[in-house]
């Protein structure tokens, strides 16, 4: 095999710049160094026996060498070898993103799931969940919010914040009970006759001060402070009603003896100076605000509720009125001892 000298000029070039810049560098130095090698003619003559080429015009211009074919090949490779492991050391290494799997248990096979904010897929009281690819040199931390209804009147809320990392398995439970859940219960108006009957079961006096979570238009209110009470409170979620409420207080005349709020009873405990609590809520809501009753309201208050119970919390009394077509309907009644002050 024949070869100009210039042959081992580019491949050394490209062999210094192969190491400095990878293999892409030393291609292009590659081709560099044949761009500018020493020129010679086009129209050269074939070798002469002495070794001299001459061109047409009889000035010499370069003479031919003889380089053994595998030393050729043997630089080459050199070169391509160093470029590849020299790329290899000098690429920066690229940031690993994991995902994260949350296996959710949930109260019901319905149950709504949202986290952070987005509606989540699904159905089951098992579901699983994957985040997107995430960086690992961090925690990450995500609300994650189940919205179902156990009855057709009520609607139950459960927030959970869950922290985790990039790859961790993560389980989840929302199925059991919370005292941070939040409770929205349907309005239904209480009978007029089972109002009387709760009223005279609480035994309203000149002193007692009332309170009813998810007043409604506000007539058990009402009806206990035309039925003596100093003062009453009444709060609900529902700006609607409490408007109604507030329209229906005033009707009366009794709108400077009672407080009509809107808000979550459960976040507005406000039951220190109460001494009669009136409620007809559903189960798990009375379940919620039971620690508040044992906590906050003095020895000897009343807590009156139609229909629903209070747990393992037995009720001192219990009453049952019929309606005109012979239906029965229970009223049950607490009173808080100091011995309800004393638990956890």
């Amino acid at each position: 095999m024949k070869c100009y000298p210039q042959v081992g000029l580019f491949i050394g070039f490209a062999s210094i710049h192969g190491v400095e810049k990878g293999f892409s560098g030393a291609a292009v130095a590659f081709g560099s160094a044949w761009r500018h090698r020493i020129p010679f003619s086009h129209a050269a003559t074939p070798l002469r026996r002495g070794g001299e080429r001459q061109s047409r015009r009889g000035v010499a211009s370069v003479v031919d060498t003889e380089i053994p074919s595998s030393v050729m090949v043997l630089n080459l490779a050199f070169v391509l070898l160093t470029a590849s492991l020299s790329a290899q050391v000098q690429a920066p290494p690229a940031t690993a993103t994991r995902t994260a799997v949350m296996t959710l248990t949930t109260p019901t096979g319905d149950t709504a799931i949202e986290i952070d904010g987005k509606p989540i897929t699904g159905s089951g009281t098992s579901r699983t969940f994957e985040t997107p690819p995430l960086a690992p040199d961090r925690t990450y931390q995500y609300s994650i919010v189940a919205t179902w209804a156990p009855n057709t009147y009520t609607k139950m809320t459960r927030t959970k914040t869950v922290r985790f990392r990039a790859g961790d398995r993560v389980k989840v439970d929302l199925s059991v009970d919370d005292p941070n859940d939040r409770v929205s219960v349907m309005y239904v108006p209480t009978p007029e006759f089972v109002v009387e009957a709760m009223v005279k079961l609480a035994g309203i006096t000149a002193r007692d001060v009332t309170y009813e979570p998810g007043v409604g238009d506000a007539r058990i209110t009402i009806a206990a402070v035309r039925g003596g009470a100093r003062r009453a409170v009444g709060i609900d979620l529902d700006p609607e009603r409490v408007e109604e409420s507030k329209a229906n207080v005033k009707a009366a005349g009794l709108a400077d003896k009672i407080d009509i709020r809107l808000g979550d009873a459960l976040e507005q405990p406000d039951l220190g100076s109460m001494t009669v609590v009136f409620l007809y809520m559903g189960d798990y809501f009375n379940m919620l605000i039971r620690p508040y009753l044992w906590k906050q309201l003095p020895v000897g208050a009343r807590v009156v509720s139609h229909r629903f119970l209070m747990g393992d919390w037995k009720p001192d009394q219990t009453i049952t009125v019929n309606d005109e077509y012979g239906l029965p309907y229970e009223i049950h009644l607490w009173t808080i001892t100091e011995a309800h002050k004393k638990k956890p």
